[in-house]
């Protein structure tokens, strides 16, 4: 097994929204061989393990991933610099900064909702109370997808089984959080309670949020070999990490992070990323039926927590 240690930081500020290349990594790890990743300090930035996911685990998810990968427009800084991104909208714009933009509604008002850069990526499991949905809830591909969400939940405990074992502090402090949680928004026999899947995308340079800051990015990954590129790279450490298919990667997601391109595409290309989380604000979530009570007398505009 690989075990590598950055040698020292790089600012990496100025490269949010921007889409990494070849000249932002050093060192690639990952593809075939184990690897662990360390800063200077000696904690860990990346925990890269090939196969973790069985074959016939893999293929059980697959077309599950490929309905819920679905074009949207909510992915923040990770979708890129919208100078450089289809924006997915024929609406006047109304506010733009570099990663995010409002619309005009058809009535003149400027929209409440911020958009990103239009890319292939969809939610699963369940999400906390925002402004425009003020409840917690399921996504709608529970709701939709029924029978794919079923062949998910054994890929996800899998996922958390590699949490547990690789990172037992941040598993640890990740199952405080879901055990407080009522257990309608935590997804069975796991401390997650949310999916992301890519499919496709070269992610921008961002940070992850939203998610546990005392837990740990836990990535998988579904592909083919028709395409190279895509690794996952960190700037600020000049090091990227190359998927392969059904491998189980851990990493300091709250550090400066995106794909490099893909290239040599083929006819039929596919990466499918999987990412695995507890959504911070989860634990204010009430029992379903409190919660349906709780939002029906919330007054308008009045507090999410």
């Amino acid at each position: 097994m690989l075990s590598y240690t950055c040698k020292s930081k790089v600012e990496a500020d100025h490269l949010l929204g921007v889409k990494l290349d070849e000249s932002n990594y050093d060192i690639v790890v990952g593809g075939d061989e184990p690897a662990d990743v360390y800063k200077p300090d000696g904690t860990p930035l990346i925990r890269y393990r090939p196969g973790w996911f069985s074959d016939e685990l893999c293929a059980s998810v697959l077309s599950s991933c490929r309905k819920a990968a679905v074009k949207n427009n909510n992915r923040g800084a990770a979708a890129g610099d919208l100078e450089m991104v289809d924006l997915g909208t024929n609406r006047p714009l109304a506010e733009r900064t570099k990663t995010r933009y409002r619309t005009l509604k058809e009535d003149g008002t400027v929209s409440n909702t911020v958009r990103a850069g239009e890319v292939n990526s969809g939610i699963i499991g369940f999400f906390d109370r925002s402004a425009r949905f003020p409840f917690c809830r399921q996504t709608s591909f529970l709701i939709k997808q029924a029978s794919a969400w079923k062949k998910f939940l054994p890929y996800i405990v899998r996922a958390d089984e590699g949490f547990r074992e690789l990172m037992p502090d941040r598993w640890a402090a990740q199952r405080a959080y879901a055990d407080k949680t009522a257990s309608d928004w935590v997804i069975p026999e796991s401390t997650f309670t949310t999916v992301t899947i890519n499919k496709n995308w070269q992610t921008a340079t961002h940070k992850d949020a939203g998610d546990l800051q005392a837990g740990f990015g836990v990535m998988s990954c579904l592909r083919n070999r028709k395409y190279s590129g895509g690794f996952l790279c960190f700037p600020s450490w000049r090091v990227a990490v190359d998927f392969s298919h059904g491998c189980l990667c851990l990493a300091d997601v709250h550090e400066w992070h995106g794909n490099a391109p893909l290239r040599s595409l083929r006819v039929g290309y596919e990466r499918i990323s999987m990412v695995f989380y507890y959504r911070e604000h989860m634990i204010n979530c009430k029992p379903v039926k409190e919660e349906v009570e709780w939002a029906k007398n919330r007054k308008r505009g009045g507090k999410l927590k």
